[in-house]
């Protein structure tokens, strides 16, 4: 029975050790995407003034839980009216990334994801053994 019981306490205690060791791991994952991002939209840019301030958007916010960190680009710091009184916001972050009729695509957010995404998950994924490990 004390064996039971003890399972039972691990596996009650998880989801708490869990979230306390990996919220710190999946920010620093996410906060090396955005920097990552942020150098490789420095890579593009050709004048200071081009991106307005798209670099300075590249963010990691908290998501909806504690396991949940949001990497961001664009948002309020990039969006502006499409043209002076036309009342229309436009994020430009969205242009840069995707190209317009007037600009070819200059991908910096979703390539640099995707370059970074399996090393990331396998940090995350150690630090999941390890605290399995752990217990």
């Amino acid at each position: 029975m004390a064996d039971n019981d003890d399972l039972d306490a691990f596996l009650q205690s998880l989801p708490d050790k869990l979230t306390e060791q990996l919220s710190p791991v999946i920010r620093q994952q996410a906060e090396r995407l955005s920097q990552a991002q942020r150098e490789a939209l420095q890579a593009l840019e050709q004048s200071p003034d081009e991106t307005g301030r798209l670099e300075e958007s590249c963010v990691v916010v908290p998501g909806a839980h504690e396991l949940e960190w949001l990497v961001q680009a664009g948002g309020e710091l990039t969006t502006k009216e499409v043209r002076e009184g036309s009342n229309v916001a436009y994020d430009y972050s969205l242009g840069f990334e995707y190209g317009t009729s007037r600009q070819p695509a200059r991908p910096f957010f979703y390539p640099t994801y995707n370059t970074m995404r399996d090393e990331m998950q396998g940090v995350i994924d150690k630090a999941v053994n390890e605290e399995l490990s752990n217990g």
